[in-house]
């Protein structure tokens, strides 16, 4: 198979050129429709007038391919539109209503919410729909679970943008998943609740079934809590601070329930239905089989995006394997993020989609070359090289993907990942195994203990690899732009390199000698170069923000090459404190720069600007006029008597003070004419 020859590598790459634009650029959905009407009637007349010539050949390709590029666009708008009767549309901002809702996916628990995402039904006595986020303190100790219908008196929020510089916009990718709403909920304002077994599907109560079952089992929290999580992808009770280790050693996609597990679950289906293909049209029969046993097993453990795509990808290659047709895994490949695409064009946007299949394309591209450098006649050390070679494969793929979103990466991924993938399944299938004894009754000590053993092995040692912390690289920020030139010249190389590495005629992807791949790497690189540098010696601008931090204050002066972030975070906790600041630090105007931290001081000069900050105690100095203002920690000030006294330039409240004040502050200096900005709303406020 040569290299675009399949139609649906071309239609794949239009459509996604399509939905990339519509979300860049606004066009009006008429115009799409037109657009999409006019290149089907093009593609229709070009087959009617003479389907074998040059020219109907060709006004037939781009009209289809245009097809699909405004079919991606039009369908992305589409599914950004929200129903008449969407709660976002009839909740009044920061006001108290009676909202009915149902608890629909539980969340990894953070340090101080469980969080679920739920479905909002009732806003007073109006019918409603929408998704929300919804979080209980943990110190409540609530035991809430999916299916659970509850009644609350709170106002529907809107999730936190990025109010910070670099920061992550939380609110864009909530919204990206249909969750347009956040509610925190307190125990003293559910007015009641309804627990929903008895209204729950058959799956998702043969899921309760199941975990009340390994609940009941004699296996030790953290070992349940892992195969929870491996099995049924229930991560809520998995210890933060196993994830940490685990993401530290480069083997987190262990615990995040993927297409890694799918796979092996396919594997242990197949062996388990090989009876069937005795059956006349028994692969058939065996395929229908193993696609609805891995449909139900998706709905079984939530139906997350994750899953979908996992089981959407192996449903192909279930047929694919069953046929024996020569058909490339690139065929899979493109089918599944096609169909994914055009069943939701936003899942483009989704970090997990992207690590899906940019881990599997890299794997079935990169490992065969990396495999072809040394051959062992060894089966046992083939077998752990053919690991080393898929789990370098991978990790090269997802290398681009994972520093722009996560800034990191695990020097050991290689090691954690020789010691878990060869007993990866044996572990699913042992939980498999456990699962089906405990629903029938069967005795499962024996089982449990062998758990047990392996898996707090298996913790052990993957905390002992992260705890080397030299190798673990952190604080890499890369933009868009580089992530794209990065994977350009990555594959560039690879591409240029494959031929010169092909040993068998069997292998499907085929480039002919001499290719343009390299110069395209080069080039890359060279472009990657021009702009660092280009950005190095042109960027010298100054700033001096008032920084959006929740119950603290932070003000960030920066240049060229040196950054002071002062702050005043003394009303939190230990914990939070230390969080906050480590955000802080990383916003992007202190990212490659010297970083200074101190305390943030009264009066904080910088240039030709400076900036007044009272704080609770409400004292200023009443001889400094024109003056920017910062108001922190909810001063007990009259604000009438601050603006007679200093005549500001600018007032500021941040993230540390109450909003009613923040409110009653506003009206006022609106009357007076004050310009008055709260990070709440503007994110970080530069100061003039």
């Amino acid at each position: 198979m040569r290299w675009l020859d399949y139609p649906f590598y071309r239609i794949l790459f239009f459509l996604i050129a399509g939905i990339i634009f519509s979300r860049g650029i606004e066009f009006p959905a008429e115009a799409y429709l037109y657009c999409l009407g006019i290149s089907f009637l093009i593609a229709l007349f070009s087959l009617l007038i003479n389907k074998y010539s040059f020219f109907s050949k060709t006004f037939f390709a781009v009209a289809v391919y245009c097809f699909f590029f405004f079919l991606g666009g039009i369908h992305l708008q589409y599914r950004n539109q929200l129903t008449s009767n969407h709660f976002i549309n009839k909740r009044v901002q920061g006001e108290d209503q009676v909202i009915s809702l149902e608890l629909k996916q539980r969340l990894t628990s953070n340090t101080f919410n469980d969080r679920f995402y739920a479905e909002v039904l009732f806003l007073g006595q109006q019918e409603v729909s929408g998704k929300a986020l919804v979080l209980f303190k943990r110190s409540d100790s609530l035991g809430y679970q999916v299916g659970d219908r509850l009644v609350v008196y709170e106002h529907i929020g809107l999730p936190a943008f990025a109010r910070n510089p670099g920061d992550f916009d939380y609110r864009a990718y909530l919204k990206s998943i249909d969750v347009y709403g956040q509610i925190y909920a307190d125990p003293t304002r559910i007015w009641s609740d309804e627990r929903g077994p008895e209204r729950a599907d058959v799956l998702l109560g043969v899921r309760n079934t199941i975990l009340k079952e390994l609940t009941a089992s004699s296996l030790k929290e953290r070992p349940r809590a892992m195969i929870e999580a491996l099995v049924l992808g229930q991560r809520q009770n998995v210890d933060p601070e196993l994830t940490k280790s685990f993401r530290d050693a480069g083997v987190i996609h262990i615990l995040a329930l993927s297409g890694l597990h799918v796979g092996i679950i396919l594997l242990i289906l197949r062996f388990l239905t090989q009876s069937i293909l005795r059956l006349k049209y028994g692969r058939w029969i065996q395929s229908a089989v193993l696609i609805v046993l891995l449909w139900c097993f998706a709905l079984l453990t939530g139906m997350s995006p994750s899953i979908m795509r996992a089981v959407t990808m192996f449903s192909f290659v279930a047929i694919g394997m069953n046929l024996k047709r020569k058909g490339s895994v690139y065929h899979s490949l493109t089918l599944s993020a096609f169909v994914l695409l055009v069943y939701d064009p936003r899942l483009l946007f989704q970090v997990g989609f992207q690590l899906s299949y940019m881990a599997v394309f890299s794997i079935v591209l990169i490992q065969p070359v990396l495999a072809g450098l040394w051959t062992w006649p060894n089966k046992v050390k083939d077998f752990f090289w053919s690991i080393c070679t898929v789990t370098i494969a991978a990790q090269i793929g997802v290398a681009g993907v994972s520093l722009f979103y996560f800034h990191q990466f695990p020097g050991l991924f290689i090691l954690g990942n020789l010691l878990l993938l060869p007993l990866l399944p044996f572990i699913i299938g042992a939980a498999l195994l456990l699962i089906l004894l405990l629903l029938i009754g069967l005795p499962t000590d024996w089982l449990t203990t062998a758990i047990n053993v392996l898996l707090e092995f298996i913790m052990e040692t993957v905390a002992a690899i992260s705890s080397w912390d030299a190798f673990i690289i952190t604080d890499i920020y890369i933009t868009w732009w580089e992530t794209i030139l990065i994977y350009t010249a990555l594959f560039g190389l690879v591409l240029f390199v494959v031929p010169y590495f092909k040993r068998s005629k069997k292998e499907r992807f085929y480039l002919k000698k001499p290719n343009w791949m390299l110069h395209l790497s080069l080039a890359s690189v060279i472009l990657w170069i021009g702009i660092h540098a280009f950005e190095k010696y042109t960027f010298s601008e100054e700033q001096f923000l008032v920084l959006h931090q929740a119950t603290g204050s932070a003000v960030s002066l920066s240049n060229k090459d040196q950054a002071l972030l002062l702050t005043d975070l003394h009303v939190m906790d230990t914990t939070r404190a230390v969080i906050s600041l480590e955000r802080l630090k990383n916003i992007e105007n202190h990212r490659g720069k010297k970083l200074s931290i101190a305390d943030l001081q009264s009066m904080v000069h910088y240039k030709d600007a400076q900036l007044v900050v009272i704080s609770e105690n409400g004292v200023y100095d009443t001889s400094i006029k024109n003056a920017n203002v910062l108001l922190s920690h909810s001063p007990k000030i009259n604000i009438e008597r601050l603006i007679l006294d200093t005549q500001p330039k600018m007032i500021i409240a941040d993230g540390s003070n109450y909003r009613h004040l923040i409110e009653a502050w506003k009206v006022t200096c609106d009357q007076r004419n004050i310009r008055f900005l709260n990070t709440y709303e503007e994110g970080a406020v530069a100061v003039d």
